[in-house]
């Protein structure tokens, strides 16, 4: 189901939210979502979330193909690996790891555009793009948080909802 999600936000990103932006930058969903499958699955999950959304991204968009991979998949499996190390119940830790990994996620991906030659100017890309991002992607966090949660409990009573 995560990557019937995945694929949701893509179809999004590409779509709807490209030509909606919020304070100037649109939300990055698949970030969202491949942060928080990290904390809840753990490392390997996240990484291949993040493989898979960022490819998919990627190619939907007609980017870089593979810069969003592999920067979402570094975000991904690092909130996998340091989940065990923070994850509780406790309220802040989805919105905190998704601003963080955001910030680390979009980082990534510019250094990795201006290596191949996209010639952004990374200063100033860095205040009008990555931070805001995160800012934006924070308010997705927690409908994706809950989401995923109820997925999570969905798979967890076999599928059925708790009609037994």
């Amino acid at each position: 189901m995560i990557i019937v999600s995945i694929i949701v936000a893509v179809m999004l990103q590409s779509t709807i939210l490209s030509l909606w932006p919020w304070i100037g930058v649109k939300p990055d969903l698949v970030t969202v979502i491949v942060i928080i499958t990290g904390l809840f699955y753990g490392l390997a999950s996240g990484s291949m979330v993040g493989f898979i959304g960022g490819f998919l991204l990627d190619y939907s968009m007609g980017r870089l193909l593979g810069a969003s991979a592999v920067s979402k998949m570094l975000v991904g499996g690092l909130s996998g690996w340091i989940a065990p190390r923070i994850f509780g119940d406790h309220l802040a830790v989805p919105p905190l790891a998704v601003l963080v990994g955001t910030w680390l996620e979009q980082s990534v991906y510019l250094l990795l555009a201006n290596a191949f030659g996209s010639g952004l100017p990374v200063v100033e890309s860095f205040w009008t793009i990555v931070l805001p991002v995160g800012l934006v992607n924070v308010v997705f966090s927690f409908p994706v948080y809950y989401y995923l949660l109820a997925l999570d409990n969905l798979a967890g009573r076999g599928g059925s909802g708790g009609n037994e």
